[in-house]
């Protein structure tokens, strides 16, 4: 550790970087998934027993923990932050709708103890290819994003930007 960053580490707390804080922290994971069914279709009311889970949910989250665990994808633990790409399948589909299968498919894959622990969510629609979603796991940390949109606007990417240890806002420190 360089002086400057013990100096800051003293002053303000750790310093954020790619790795995490100083490197303390858990690598990103990255993986796809199978595209989610819209929040519209995972639940029905039954009567005198009230809201299940549908069979296309159950059917959903077996195959996406199946596809998960195939890619042997790091457990991660503690507070995350998620960019998620979602292939759109209609384009009169909400993508908020897609978000609650696909967390509660990571957390069941164990590869989050609970969806309680993500902070930050930065989610676009992907151009329809292949049925997968793409999912980037990063431990929460200070995170710059730029978001890409296509040439039509209906999809993009987002992207982090490289931190920089210069003129870096800790909270009560600036270096």
């Amino acid at each position: 550790m360089t002086a400057l960053a013990r100096k800051v580490q003293a002053t303000a707390g750790p310093i954020t970087t790619e790795a995490g804080i100083l490197a303390d922290l858990p690598a990103s994971v990255s993986f796809t998934m199978p595209t989610p069914p819209s929040a519209n279709h995972l639940f029905k009311n039954v009567k005198g027993v009230g809201r299940v889970k549908t069979r296309h949910y159950d059917d959903f989250v077996r195959m996406g923990v199946a596809d998960i665990r195939r890619q042997k994808v790091a457990s991660m633990p503690g507070r995350v932050i998620a960019i998620i790409g979602v292939e759109r399948m209609s384009g009169s589909a909400d993508i908020d709708n897609r978000l609650k299968a696909m967390l509660d498919t990571i957390v069941e894959a164990r590869v989050i103890a609970d969806d309680s622990l993500v902070t930050a969510i930065a989610i676009t629609w992907l151009p329809r290819a292949n049925g997968l979603s793409w999912v980037r796991l990063l431990p929460a940390q200070r995170l710059d994003l730029t978001f890409h949109p296509s040439h039509d606007g209906a999809s993009g990417g987002w992207y982090p930007t490289a931190p920089s240890m210069q003129g870096e806002d800790h909270g009560d420190f600036a270096i």
